[in-house]
């Protein structure tokens, strides 16, 4: 499974997307903005794991705490048609 990531661009742009996919989820200025908004994204849609890829190339690996465990349980929600 494809984890967030925050990859640096040219003219000081930062991208926040799921790896492998060209299209990003938001851009920002900073490396600081970006990350706030993967981490924002990574806890709502819970993704633990973030990754961080600097200009150099090097990857910094972020653990994020979801703010819930996943999907509702199917039970209450009710009949399956």
């Amino acid at each position: 499974m494809p984890h967030i990531e925050v990859v640096a661009v040219e003219d000081e742009r930062w991208l926040v997307r799921y790896e492998g996919d060209p299209t990003p989820l938001s851009e920002h200025a900073t490396r600081d903005d970006a990350i706030a908004d993967a981490r924002n994204h990574a806890r709502e849609f819970p993704e633990p794991i973030l990754h961080v890829r600097g200009k150099d190339g090097e990857v910094e690996t972020q653990i994020v705490e979801p703010d819930h465990s996943g999907p509702a349980p199917r039970r209450g929600l009710g009949d399956v048609v």
